[in-house]
């Protein structure tokens, strides 16, 4: 995917994770108010969350090997809030669930994997070459693209440009 081309689905995926990244974060802050300041509390969730933002910016770049691990990561994260619902069931351990434990443990994390699995099996296509950002734009009156036809604002730029060198009877 080119790094201009923007709203599409690995965008989706970047800003999921920086929810997640969020999320994490958070929930760190607050361990760390009730575990007394202990910073050896800190250190997964921080872990998690630099992994977390490589491989979303990775992802946005188009790295289908950062798609494979965000997936991996997902089903360990859905793996742990598993075996916490089950180790709940022991007797002296508890397991709460939340709604919020529930989006964050449960939702998220499938909704990342579904869109990068998406994401493996149909790749975004690249935007077209030389375009700012990738969205259509209706071309200039009088340029030699057919009626009806769209093309993006910087090829629409370049063949105003180059209508107007030839009108002038100079060489683009």
């Amino acid at each position: 995917m080119d790094s201009n081309a923007r709203g599409g689905r690995a965008d989706v995926v970047y800003v999921l994770l920086l929810v997640q990244a969020g999320a994490g974060l958070l929930a760190m802050l607050g361990e760390l108010v009730f575990m007394g300041g202990n910073a050896l509390y800190a250190l997964a969730p921080l872990t998690k969350t630099l992994v977390l933002l490589v491989f979303a910016a990775l992802v946005v770049r188009g790295r289908r090997g950062a798609l494979v691990a965000v997936v991996a990561l997902q089903l360990l994260a859905l793996t742990g809030f598993g075996l916490g619902g089950v180790a709940g069931l022991l007797p002296r351990l508890d397991f709460t669930p939340t709604l919020t434990g529930l989006l964050t443990g449960v939702a998220l994390p499938v909704a990342v994997t579904v869109m990068c699995v998406r994401l493996l099996i149909v790749p975004e296509p690249p935007a077209a070459p030389g375009s700012a950002v990738g969205l259509p734009v209706p071309p200039a009156p009088g340029s030699p693209i057919a009626p009806g036809a769209t093309t993006t604002a910087a090829s629409a730029a370049g063949s105003a440009a180059t209508a107007s060198a030839v009108q002038a009877g100079g060489v683009a």
